[in-house]
C-alpha cells in the first residue's frame, strides 16, 4: 500500500471549502457537472482509494488549505510503482481542479465576507 498526498490553498471561507468538497466529489463520481463546469470534472472514481482523510485548515484570516491523504493499493502486478506515480499525478491534477472549481463557485455565490471599509 502507498500513501498519496497533496494540498491546495484558496481564498475562501473554511465552511465553504468543506461544503464544496462534498459537492465536487459527488459531481465527479456521478458526472453531474452543470453547464460551464465540465472542465472541472476529475478522474476520481469510487474504487480509487482504500481509505483516506481530508483536512481543512485556515491560514491567516481568509486562506484555507485543503489537504488530502489517501491509502492506495496498486492493482497492477506488472508495475505497481508506475501505477502509484500515475495515481499521485491524478490526485494532484484533481486537487488543482477542485481548487479551480472552489474558486469559481465562490465567485458565483459571493462566498467571501465583505471587507470593512478603511
Amino acid at each position: 500500500m502507498a500513501i498519496l498526498s497533496g494540498s491546495v490553498e484558496a481564498d475562501v471561507p473554511i465552511q465553504f471549502a468543506d461544503r464544496e468538497w462534498s459537492e465536487f466529489l459527488w459531481r465527479s463520481l456521478y458526472g453531474n457537472f452543470a453547464k460551464g463546469f465540465g472542465e472541472y470534472s476529475s478522474s476520481i472514481t469510487e474504487t480509487d482509494a482504500d481509505s483516506g482523510t481530508v483536512k481543512f485548515e485556515t491560514e491567516g484570516e481568509r486562506l484555507v488549505r485543503v489537504t488530502v491523504e489517501v491509502d492506495y493499493t496498486p492493482r497492477s502486478q506488472s508495475d505497481p510503482q508506475a501505477e502509484v506515480r500515475l495515481a499521485q499525478t491524478r490526485l494532484d491534477r484533481d486537487l488543482a481542479k477542485y481548487r479551480d472549481f472552489l474558486v469559481h463557485r465562490c465567485e458565483q455565490e459571493s462566498c467571501r465576507p465583505s471587507q470593512p471599509s478603511a
